[in-house]
């Protein structure tokens, strides 16, 4: 295992990483590229809630891994649409012949209390995050069963289990990509498909910009102290675990949450049931649940 040379540990195969033109997912199509895969640059060029579309974003990273001597062509297909997902694959399968990894990075954000998320703006966070997620697994499952093989990282945050304040919706689409990932294991990876899932700590994206520029402003502190002091990495430290989940050494994974901060990778391990109490009779009653259940939550 591992033992293919460097700039040749995805020679051969075929990658597509959704929200590729901007941050992480520049990253991983840039290091993938590196190491030999041809990748489908999916970007609709939107800002941070999703909407000003621009061509720009995917087909400048298009033409970065063309100068490179590389491989790669642009999508900017919407991922909350079947359709769009449909078209990433058909991309792949159209320009370079098959698809052996897809990942699902495209994400969009909404910032505001619980009181200022309209229904709206919860529905398209999730539409994007989740849905997209789905969206482009469903697509690309019947390639890679036809193909016996292949890999899916879908991402996730820890905004889902810390409960990340003014970010709701993010935090909820980030759980619904968590559990997305365990159940395409489930029904995957015995029939040769991995699925993981990567969830970034605080990383220098447009997401983290706009905080990282209000915090040196009131400090007075150079940007590059702010990141250091915060802990915040940039988009090149996460792109080697997603090119190992796509090389034939990271083919056996499956099932896993990675969490990727500085040094550190941690594995997440899915929720799981805790302490409990016990009634005696055949039905809960209050007085039961007034003795029993503060000493549970505390």
């Amino acid at each position: 295992m591992g033992g293919e040379a460097a700039g040749e540990r995805l020679a051969g195969r075929v990658v597509a990483i959704t929200g590729a033109g901007r941050g992480i997912g520049r990253g991983y199509a840039l290091a993938m590229a590196r190491e030999g895969a041809s990748v489908v640059v999916n970007d609709l060029g939107t800002d941070l809630e999703g909407g000003d579309r621009s061509e720009g974003p995917a087909g400048d990273v298009v033409d970065e891994i063309l100068a490179a001597g590389g491989r790669a062509v642009a999508n900017r297909a919407d991922v909350s649409s079947e359709d769009g997902a449909r078209s990433i694959v058909a991309d792949a399968c159209r320009e370079f012949g098959r698809l052996d990894a897809m990942v699902n990075n495209a994400a969009i954000e909404f910032r505001g209390t619980l009181e200022k998320h309209s229904a709206q703006a919860f529905d398209r966070v999730l539409s994007v995050n989740v849905t997209g997620s789905f969206n482009c697994m469903r697509a690309a499952i019947p390639q890679m069963l036809e193909q016996g093989t292949g890999m899916i990282i879908n991402t996730t945050s820890g905004a889902f289990w810390e409960g990340t304040e003014a970010v709701a919706a993010y935090s909820a689409s980030k759980a619904g990509a968590f559990s997305l990932t365990l159940s395409g294991h489930s029904e995957l990876a015995s029939r040769g498909i991995s699925c993981n899932c990567i969830a970034p700590g605080a990383t220098r994206t447009r997401m983290v910009d706009a905080w990282i520029s209000q915090l040196a402003a009131n400090s007075d502190q150079p940007e590059e102290e702010i990141m250091s002091e915060w802990g915040i990495q940039t988009a090149e430290n996460l792109a080697p675990l997603a090119v190992f989940l796509c090389s034939e050494a990271g083919r056996g994974i499956s099932g896993n949450v990675f969490e990727v901060w500085g040094d550190r990778i941690l594995r997440v391990a899915a929720p799981s049931r805790g302490e409990s109490i016990a009634r005696e009779g055949d039905t809960w009653t209050f007085e039961t649940l007034a003795e029993n259940l503060p000493g549970l939550t505390k």
